[in-house]
């Protein structure tokens, strides 16, 4: 009796709003969200999915997120947010803003055309060591003459990242195979830049009418939602995570001992800077600096970390501002 008792209190909130119901947060539009809550119904066959607002504006929430939710007046109400194993950022007109959370692996897609951005790959697993998930780097059009993207892809698997070469318009069955190889059992957030076939190879993984049915609903506040972040459940145990409006990772929370610390080439120095709080900038007794001078470390990458490093300060700048 104490049992029912006590199972009975955990379907209530702290105010007494009704049952609770638990659920993923499977896309966001501003201030309002959509759930998938679970299936605990006889008979049912997937989740059942509700459109959600957050109890208050302090509460943080993500797509990825498993909450619980009340019902108040027919309106799902998300009352609080499970602990998050990992959480990513994205970068928006100077801002960083959560992206998704609870993702197993970052799928960076590019391309021999349009000639893809090195800084995006570069960014992408940066993000993808702070929140300690796996990178994998996706070549798709292998169809073109990709020589130059071939040295990219080789480039990122020397910085920890796993590799996949397909193409997604000659050889569909054979991208597929090996998405549903890498993507099986997983929860993989797909980004990539324009052009890079992105989509086409999502529409390998989930049907193309679901996926583009999902993208293009109209939010509770009648908007049009095509750029909205999806999570799409991907067999019993994984999910893909479609980000249509993502231009690049957010990193503007990451200190400069996090930057060196997270980017293999630069942590591979043997011996020690002369500082231990040495940023690797103009500090004399640099080993970072030398190496690069012995060129054991690209002009490129180190010149991405000052750019990152540079960023970071103005958003600490920025914080203590506020």
């Amino acid at each position: 009796m104490a049992a029912a008792a006590s199972a009975d209190a955990r379907r209530r909130d702290g105010r007494g709003r009704g049952e609770s119901e638990a659920g993923r947060v499977v896309a966001r539009f501003g201030q309002r969200y959509i759930v998938a809550l679970d299936s605990a119904h006889v008979g049912a066959s997937a989740a059942t999915e509700v459109d959600a607002i957050g109890r208050g504006r302090r509460l943080a929430i993500v797509v990825g997120d498993r909450v619980h939710c009340s019902r108040e007046r027919g309106l799902h109400v998300i009352e609080s947010v499970e602990a998050r194993r990992n959480l990513l950022f994205r970068a928006d007109a100077n801002r960083t803003k959560p992206l998704a959370a609870n993702v197993d692996q970052i799928a960076i897609v590019f391309a021999p055309q349009p000639p893809p951005q090195p800084q995006f790959a570069w960014r992408a697993l940066l993000a993808a060591g702070a929140a300690e998930v796996a990178p994998v780097a996706i070549l798709n059009k292998t169809d073109l003459e990709c020589d130059a993207a071939l040295t990219q892809l080789e480039e990122l698997a020397r910085l920890g990242a796993r590799t996949l070469r397909l193409s997604a318009r000659t050889n569909p069955q054979s991208a597929a195979l090996q998405l549903e190889q890498v993507c099986r059992d997983r929860v993989t957030l797909f980004v990539g830049q324009s052009g890079m076939g992105k989509s086409t190879l999502l529409n390998l993984l989930i049907d193309s009418q679901l996926r583009t049915g999902a993208l293009s609903r109209r939010g509770t506040h009648g908007r049009q939602t095509t750029t909205a972040t999806r999570w799409f459940a991907y067999g019993p145990h994984g999910a893909v995570i479609d980000s249509p409006g993502f231009h690049e990772f957010g990193l503007g929370h990451l200190s400069a001992p996090d930057l060196a610390g997270l980017m293999p080439d630069l942590a591979a120095v043997s011996q020690p800077c002369r500082f231990a709080d040495c940023q690797h900038l103009e500090e004399p007794g640099c080993q970072v600096r030398a190496a690069v001078a012995r060129g054991e470390i690209g002009r490129a990458r180190y010149e991405f970390y000052r750019q990152l490093l540079t960023q970071a300060c103005e958003a600490n700048s920025l914080r203590a501002r506020r």
